[in-house]
């Protein structure tokens, strides 16, 4: 499945894209700073690359048909450079994750720009923007995301979209010494329907 939406596509996960993800767990790693940090060093030296690539490839076995839901997808420019990607889980209604046979239906968005030299160009907001679109295509209205409260990007991405807070835990987090909040965003419809409007008539980025 591809979906083309501005200066990015949203695509299926392929073959190629596991040598960018080992390189993001091994050499461009900077991205690992926004989404939890605390977990990082834990997960680098847990990686190994090889073990990585045979799971990945056992996975591409499972063909997905295009009418089946698409919990991830892989993020591209239009140009076809591999950036990052957007993912969707379910969380419960005390917004912990939980799969759908244990109470999880809270649809919770996620995205990382794994490529530094692409932030801060509109590229996330681009596909968040999308990947809600596709919950919509989906009868899928209820959206949810969650950060914590020193991901600044993410916090103004997720605000500029329409996003408003409705749960926070206060100094849920430890990182470097300093506390920090979780945070979890509901989307607001009419804020999302102003910004997508105003978006697509490319009145701003």
């Amino acid at each position: 499945m591809l979906i083309a939406y501005k200066d990015i596509i949203l695509r299926d996960y392929k073959e190629g894209d596991i040598v960018d993800d080992i390189r993001w767990m091994t050499e461009e790693i900077a991205w690992h700073e926004w989404d939890a940090p605390w977990e990082a060093e834990e997960n680098f030296k847990n990686f190994n690359a090889d073990r990585y690539y045979e799971k990945a490839m056992k996975k591409l076995q499972d063909k997905e048909d295009d009418n089946e839901f698409r919990w991830k997808f892989e993020i591209d420019t239009k140009d076809g450079i591999h950036i990052g990607g957007v993912n969707s889980y379910l969380n419960d209604i005390e917004y912990n994750w939980k799969p759908a046979s244990q109470g999880g239906c809270l649809h919770t968005l996620g995205i990382d720009i794994c490529e530094s030299a692409y932030w801060y160009k509109g590229y996330g907001t681009q596909a968040f923007t999308a990947f809600i679109d596709y919950h919509f295509s989906k009868g899928i209205t209820d959206i949810y995301t969650e950060t914590w409260s020193g991901n600044y990007p993410m916090i103004a991405m997720a605000e500029k979209v329409g996003f408003e807070v409705c749960n926070y835990e206060e100094k849920l987090r430890e990182l470097r010494g300093q506390l920090y909040d979780g945070l979890t965003f509901k989307l607001n419809l009419e804020k999302f329907n102003k910004f997508y409007n105003r978006y697509n008539q490319n009145q701003y980025l």
